[in-house]
Order: structure tokens, then C-alpha cells, then sequence
């Protein structure tokens, strides 16, 4: 058989076809690469997103400064007193005490039944007192100038170090001879080392008092 020769034109197009070829799949390759790990950027992304989302949602923590007791589960028997009250809301803010009057340096609630005492913040127990007109008292530290005492409590249930949320039982009002024999406990606030109104102190935002 008769051998034929390419034509010299022919050997240079195949070599530029196969180049091209190289050139087409190198650049599709990286497309899909490329687009591959944006897709996974983006997966990652979304997991990040989440996460951040879940972890603020654990972390947020009210600041409100919430009421010591159970809604209506005892009422307020003697008020805070105040100079600068009227004459009427002083006289409402006396305790009666082996025929004395003392001027009420917080807020006393009392009831006829058991009920239990709460924290109003979350906080580190820091004393846990004798008190010779109500009992033992129970000492909150919320912030290093802010402070909330219990007057009055039974069946205590934490000790001092102790690291407490917010509404943490504390114990249950004590009987008192005070309030005729009523189950009492009296609330005090340090502000700044001062007394403040435990009334107007319930119900605001702990930053109040950084």
C-alpha cells in the first residue's frame, strides 16, 4: 500500500485543537470548582448566622427588678417611711414595737398565709444575719454599690457564696410577733451605701443604678 504524507498545515491544527481542548476543560473545572465553594462559603455562612442567633438568645437576661413575692400571694403592711412624705403616709410607715414607734426603713409585707420570698435580681448571697426584731435576714449583693436585705426568713434555703438568678426562693416569711403573729418579712435596699424606696425600686432597670 501506498504511504500518503500529511500536508504540512495539518500537524499545527490538531496541536491547536488539543491546546483549545486543554484550555476549554482547565477553565471549566475551575468554574466548577469556584462555584462549589461558594456554595459552601454560603452553607457555612448560614450556620454562623444561626448560631449567633441561638447564643443571643441564651444570653439575653432581663434587667428588670422584679417583686420579692408571688403576685397577690401577700400584701404590703407598713410602707416606707420617708421625711418627706405627708403626715398621713408617715403615720403609715410606723412599726409598732414594745410601745414604740419606729420609722420603717424598707418595705413589710405580710399575710396570713405561708408564703415564699424571692430575689428581686440575680446576685451573690453575702451575709446571712440575726436580726432581734425579725429573725434571720438574708443579704444580696446585685451590684458592689447595690444591696437588698431580707428581714424575717424560714426554712432558708441558700448559704452565703451562694450565686442566685432571678426570682431565687430564698425561704418562706417567718411569723411575727411584730405584725400579730402574721407571716412577715420586711425588704430593704442599699443604693450607694443610702435607703431607698423599695416600691419605687421595684419595677426599674438594674443599669438604673451602675
Amino acid at each position: 500500500m501506498k504511504k500518503r504524507k500529511l500536508k504540512g498545515f495539518v500537524l499545527p491544527t490538531l496541536y491547536l485543537l488539543i491546546t483549545i481542548s486543554i484550555f476549554v476543560g482547565v477553565v471549566m473545572l475551575g468554574s466548577a470548582v469556584s462555584l462549589e465553594s461558594r456554595e459552601y462559603d454560603y452553607g457555612v455562612g448560614a450556620i454562623q448566622e444561626n448560631t449567633e442567633s441561638v447564643v443571643g438568645e441564651e444570653t439575653n437576661v432581663s434587667s428588670n427588678i422584679e417583686a420579692p413575692i408571688k403576685e397577690n400571694e401577700a400584701t404590703i403592711g407598713v410602707h416606707f417611711y420617708s421625711k418627706d412624705d405627708d403626715e398621713t403616709t408617715q403615720q403609715n410607715s410606723l412599726i409598732y414595737y414594745e410601745n414604740t414607734y419606729l420609722p420603717n426603713t424598707g418595705v413589710l409585707y405580710i399575710s396570713d398565709n405561708n408564703f415564699e420570698v424571692e430575689t428581686v435580681f440575680a446576685g451573690k448571697v453575702t451575709d446571712i444575719l440575726d436580726d432581734e426584731f425579725f429573725g434571720k435576714c438574708i443579704v444580696v449583693e446585685h451590684l458592689s454599690n447595690l444591696r437588698t436585705y431580707y428581714y424575717g426568713i424560714d426554712n432558708i434555703l441558700v448559704s452565703v457564696g451562694d450565686e442566685l438568678t432571678n426570682n431565687t426562693v430564698l425561704g418562706t416569711a417567718k411569723n411575727n410577733e411584730i405584725m400579730n403573729n402574721k407571716k412577715s418579712f420586711l425588704l430593704e435596699v442599699y443604693h450607694n451605701n443610702e435607703l431607698i424606696n423599695p416600691e419605687t425600686f421595684i419595677g426599674t432597670q438594674i443599669t438604673n443604678y451602675e
